[in-house]
């Protein structure tokens, strides 16, 4: 088929496309109902291309396969669509998450830096070896973190 040709069957078409788009929920009025029209006319011209005439091409793709067709083609784009949007919209709630965190967690250091300082340097001893768990029994793990425990509550309570 010439370009005129292909152009004249697009046309003839139109109404399947519109019916398409309905069936998918896209109206007239809606920002992407022009952009899924264009794609629509597209995809039809690209597979009408390929018959030599337009008997042939009507022969081999009736109205129904068409409809089925290019409605699941509809289908997987707003599938698409919509899963980055997902996911543009997940990667949002996980960044302002890690900011919120990031936030608790410097507060949080603060607070331990400052009741590091407050100790004794043999205590100051003890919190690193727990913190690197650094050849420390399993008793002496236990007594320790008690004992911080203690004097941690009792720093808060105070400050």
């Amino acid at each position: 088929m010439n370009q005129h040709e292909l152009e004249q069957l697009v046309d003839d078409y139109q109404r399947l496309f519109y019916k398409v788009l309905r069936r998918c929920s896209i109206f007239p009025g809606q920002n992407d109902f022009e952009d899924y029209l264009q794609e629509l006319r597209i995809l039809f011209f690209l597979r009408a291309k390929k018959y030599a005439t337009r008997e042939q091409f009507e022969v081999e793709n009736n109205i129904s396969y068409l409809f089925r067709y290019l409605l699941w083609y509809v289908i997987d784009e707003k599938r698409k669509e919509q899963k980055a949007v997902t996911q543009v919209q997940d990667e949002f709630l996980l960044e302002i998450q890690v900011d919120e965190t990031d936030y608790e967690t410097i507060a949080e250091l603060a607070e331990f830096e400052t009741f590091y300082r407050q100790l004794k340097p043999k205590d100051q001893q003890k919190v690193v070896a727990l913190l690197t768990n650094h050849d420390i029994t399993r008793q002496k793990r236990s007594r320790y973190r008690k004992y911080f425990r203690d004097k941690f509550q009792f720093f808060s309570k105070k400050v």
